[in-house]
C-alpha cells in the first residue's frame, strides 16, 4: 500500500494517528499501547472532532481494508482500533519518525479535504 492509493481523508487520519503514536512513544509508552487508539468514538472525539462520526467510521473502514489499521468490530462499530505494523512501516519510511514532517504532511493533506 502506498499513501497515494488512499483518499485524502484516509491519509489525513493516518497521519494524525501516526503523529499521536510518535508522541506517545517519545513519552515512554510501550509500542503496543502507543499503537492502540480505542474505539471509533474515541478517535472521533480525541483526534477528528471536526468530522462527523459517520465519516470517521468510514475512514477507519478504508484504512482497515487497506491493512493499515487493525480493527475489532462489534454491532457494526469499530470498538478497537490500532495502527497496524504495516502502517508504522509505511509512515517510518516516509517520515523517519520526524514529528515536524508528519505535521507538515497532515496540514498539506487537510488543505486538500473539501
Amino acid at each position: 500500500m502506498k499513501l497515494d492509493e488512499l483518499t485524502n481523508d484516509a491519509r489525513y487520519l493516518l497521519s494524525q494517528m501516526y503523529k499521536e503514536y510518535i508522541q506517545n512513544r517519545s513519552k515512554g509508552k510501550n509500542k503496543r499501547d502507543a499503537m492502540a487508539f480505542g474505539s471509533e468514538f474515541e478517535i472521533h472525539d480525541n483526534i477528528m472532532p471536526e468530522w462527523s462520526r459517520a465519516d470517521t467510521r468510514e475512514t477507519i473502514n478504508e484504512l482497515s481494508r487497506s491493512k493499515l489499521l487493525d480493527v475489532g468490530f462489534g454491532n457494526g462499530k469499530a470498538i478497537y482500533v490500532s495502527l497496524s505494523t504495516s502502517a508504522i512501516v509505511l509512515m517510518e519510511h516516509k517520515f523517519k519518525d520526524k514529528i515536524d514532517a508528519v505535521i507538515n504532511y497532515a496540514t498539506k493533506i487537510k488543505s486538500l479535504i473539501i
